[in-house]
């Protein structure tokens, strides 16, 4: 019998890429909006995960090996003034049902979280699983507060539960409202003014390609003994500006803007070692290649 894996998220770039690597198990996606859709081995469900009940019910009956939770909203990034109650809160709450549900029914169901490099808070330098987490916004905090929960239920209930924490990872099935796809949207649009914004920033980072991420994810849900958290990240700096200057370059658009890439240090690095040799696991794309990508395939 095909064993079942659950995957909150089902709409978002990870779940998609992790659909397409996942081929021994059946897929449930969870999504928040009503779907027809059904392929070999891979399922849509709308689930309110805000309701126990009905979370409770839904995992009793798939009976699944393994949960990867994906889903939850980012109002740093949808808009700086939505309140502590209307995200922090009911994303905790997701995690919580699951956790409740997993102990209720079958403590032994694997649990993945999926958390973020903004755990880390304003930190600087090269982080590694030895760093301790200190929010500075709602998402980091509820990323940080789901991490400790999970935290009592592997102590309490001997859980087999990991948190992954996520760094920037890019594909063509990124949201077009994130940086890559947003760049790549005013390069075909020819919009200097956005671009020259974007520019000015200076933006920096440890971005890596989304597949090979979504390949330590289910890396890690083979694993028979997950790991309490684990840095998955490409432990090297993009400098967003340098894509910007290949799209002027691939288009052969006239740059108006002749400012030096200034380029800077002393910002959050993660650390993959311990994925490397915990997962056997590699980098193989680039996020310069997944930049070329949604370039081509915008």
């Amino acid at each position: 019998m095909i064993k079942n894996i659950i995957i909150t998220g089902g709409n978002g770039q990870d779940a998609k890429i992790l659909a397409k690597i996942i081929k021994s198990y059946n897929i449930y996606f969870v999504v928040n909006n009503r779907v027809r859709k059904k392929f070999k081995n891979l399922y849509y469900r709308k689930i309110d995960l805000f309701n126990f009940k009905k979370t409770f019910k839904f995992i009793k009956s798939t009976n699944p090996v393994g949960i990867i939770h994906l889903a939850s909203k980012n109002e740093t990034a949808e808009n700086k003034k939505l309140n502590f109650q209307t995200h922090y809160k009911k994303n905790f709450l997701m995690t919580k049902n699951l956790l409740d549900s997993i102990i209720k029914i079958n403590y032994k169901i694997k649990f993945i979280f999926a958390g973020s490099s903004q755990m880390f808070g304003n930190k600087r330098g090269v982080v590694s699983e030895k760093n301790q987490f200190k929010g500075n916004c709602h998402y980091s905090n509820y990323k940080i507060d789901s991490y400790n929960l999970i935290q009592k239920f592997r102590k309490k209930f001997k859980l087999n539960a990991s948190t992954l924490i996520l760094f920037n990872h890019d594909s063509v099935y990124r949201n077009k409202n994130f940086l890559l796809p947003r760049i790549v949207k005013y390069l075909k649009e020819n919009n200097l003014t956005k671009l020259n914004e974007i520019y000015n920033e200076n933006i920096m980072g440890d971005f890596s390609h989304a597949e090979d991420i979504c390949e330590a994810i289910y890396k890690v849900i083979k694993l028979k003994k997950l790991p309490n958290k684990i840095i998955l990240s490409s432990n090297k700096f993009t400098y967003i500006n340098d894509l910007i200057l290949y799209g002027f370059k691939k288009l052969r658009i006239k740059r108006l803007f002749k400012q030096k890439i200034k380029k800077n240090k002393k910002l959050l690095l993660g650390n993959n070692s311990f994925a490397k040799k915990r997962l056997n696991w590699k980098i193989k794309k680039s996020s310069f290649i997944a930049f070329k990508e949604i370039l081509k395939n915008y």
